[in-house]
């Protein structure tokens, strides 16, 4: 199957039905981006330390040996320590972004929809309806009409998703 020749079957799938999806599964993916962005934060805290000891204890000794790009290991320690900062900066950049986005999204719509959001799809990522439905003391019928009503209201008022 190639992409590239594939052409969209509009009558079964529509941008519209896509889209309400991603919604959903990007709100699933809530505690996962939480995390992720909590890790990320950790690992900066302590590749910090680990730069300011390398940068305050060097090693010394050994060969100068030009490496194969010309620029010898000792010289490059600082390049390298600091482009692996950066990336892991720009890292939890993207985590963040995605975190507020998720924030925009959840405080767009009422605070009913986003209790049940919050509990039946990002908490029982849409599984176990009527576990989320005893701990929110509703019916499972109330969950899904709020979680569609929910979806379309981030829908309409959100074009641009990223």
């Amino acid at each position: 199957m190639n992409w590239k020749e594939e052409e969209t079957q509009t009558s079964r799938i529509t941008k519209e039905s896509l889209q309400k999806r991603f919604i959903k599964e990007e709100l699933m993916r809530y505690y996962f981006y939480l995390g992720r962005a909590k890790d990320i934060k950790a690992e900066i805290e302590e590749f910090k330390i680990e730069y300011e000891e390398e940068l305050n204890n060097p090693i010394f000794g050994g060969s100068i040996i030009q490496m194969a790009n010309g620029i010898s290991e000792k010289e490059h320690i600082v390049i390298r320590l600091n482009a692996r900062l950066k990336d892991m900066e720009d890292n939890l950049k993207y985590y963040i972004s995605k975190m507020d986005t998720l924030d925009a999204w959840l405080n767009y719509i009422t605070p009913a929809q986003q209790k049940i959001i919050k509990v039946y799809v990002i908490q029982y990522q849409c599984q176990e309806r009527s576990h989320a439905a005893a701990e929110l003391k509703c019916s499972e019928e109330l969950i899904m009409k709020q979680t569609n009503r929910a979806i379309n209201r981030i829908y309409a008022n959100f074009k641009e998703f990223s």
